[in-house]
């Protein structure tokens, strides 16, 4: 009987058909080894370029508080040289020599520390230039190398995806699946990049303002260290109340027992650090949702509340989520600027906001579906329709 082969690489290669499972492991195991390489260099990479941006950005901070402090002395030197040049205008006109020399000294004297200041303030301006120029380069960086990080990761996934016999994963399932590890990058990706930008940003200048305190209390100038102090209580506070808000976002709690203390908690944390009014109601029939289904409604939710927000800069956001004829309604309606929905949704890619996408997706998990109607100037609406169980 003849031995069944397969031939590789253009017939450079006749290898037994039997030993191609084994063959094709170990590919998949070199293929898993170097994603799992390449990974940890990108994992490595970021965390060194983050300590980086921080850096970078605690240096402009410091550059900042030095030109403000070379532009009030550029002030200080302009009005001064002005002062000197009326004394010795007055000098000139009263024919008095040894005073007209010392007036003339001193308004030299002036002049070149008025330009020493515009120099020293020429300078640090350009530095600062320089540092944002720097942030914004790192930024890049930094959001190109996590995409390429999540591409990794979901190539990884599908390596360790079994597709032998008996292993259940058809072509729909297999779409299925990938689609939900995208969300689940999408998401990771998203949460990193807002906690590193807002919370781990403001502990870091927490330390800085503590810095600050220190000069001022080694100095002796207990006025301007108990400003600080009073400063640094302010922003520990909105670091802990976005740390907060960052872990109910996780784990949101109350949502076994329905949708409305979860959604009363995100209204007050939504009003306590933007000042924004959300109010919400609930109508029609009992919540009867599962906590799967419940759980992706009360994030589609907060998705499109938390856009309104900090993207759409509205001030009122209103909530209406109604159960009734079988089916679940959720409205979000705000004022903010309103936005392109196409091209928003062309670009989240590039932009890494995939906030309108994970929202769809959530919907889609649980046979839902979601339109965004909006309108530059215009303020937005998010509505959300998903099916009810059958048996009620």
């Amino acid at each position: 009987m003849i031995r069944q082969r397969i031939r590789l690489a253009r017939g450079a290669l006749v290898l037994p058909l039997e030993d191609l499972p084994q063959r094709l492991k170990e590919i998949r195991d070199r293929m898993s080894d170097a994603l799992h390489y390449s990974m940890d260099a990108i994992s490595s990479f970021c965390e060194e370029e983050r300590e980086r941006l921080m850096e970078v950005r605690a240096r402009k901070e410091e550059v900042l508080r030095a030109l403000q402090e070379a532009i009030a002395a550029a002030d200080r030197s302009e009005s001064e040289y002005r002062k000197s040049r009326a004394e010795l205008l007055v000098a000139s006109r009263a024919g008095n020599e040894q005073r007209e020399k010392s007036a003339y000294e001193k308004a030299a004297q002036l002049m070149r520390a008025r330009g020493a200041c515009e120099e020293r303030e020429k300078q640090l301006a350009g530095q600062r230039d320089d540092l944002a120029r720097e942030e914004r380069r790192i930024e890049k960086l930094l959001a190109r190398s996590e995409e390429m990080g999540n591409r990794f990761r979901v190539a990884q996934n599908l390596l360790n995806m079994d597709f032998g016999e008996g292993g259940g994963t058809a072509a729909t399932d297999g779409g299925d699946l990938l689609s939900s590890m995208l969300f689940a990058e999408r998401e990771s990706i998203s949460l990193s990049r807002d906690l590193h930008d807002g919370p781990v940003q403001k502990f870091a200048g927490i330390g800085l303002m503590i810095d600050i305190t220190r000069e001022y209390l080694d100095r002796g100038d207990l006025a301007r260290t108990g400003e600080e102090l009073t400063r640094t209580r302010a922003h520990l506070g909105e670091a802990l109340s976005e740390m907060r808000s960052f872990i109910f976002q996780l784990n949101p709690s109350g949502l076994k027992d329905g949708l409305f203390l979860p959604l009363n908690r995100l209204a007050s944390q939504v009003a306590a650090v933007s000042g924004c009014d959300v109010r919400f109601s609930i109508e029609g029939g009992a919540d009867v949702l599962t906590l799967q289904a419940r759980t992706a409604v009360f994030k589609i939710v907060q998705q499109a509340v938390l856009n309104s927000v900090h993207s759409g800069k509205a001030r009122n956001v209103r909530v209406v989520v109604c159960f009734c004829a079988g089916s679940l309604r959720a409205r979000i309606t705000d004022d903010g600027v309103g936005f392109d929905v196409e091209e928003a949704m062309e670009h989240a890619g590039e932009r890494g906001a995939w906030g309108l996408v994970n929202m769809r997706e959530r919907a889609r998990m649980i046979g839902g579906e979601v339109r965004v109607e909006s309108e530059i100037g215009r303020g937005t609406t998010v509505i959300l329709e998903a099916p009810l169980p059958r048996e009620l």
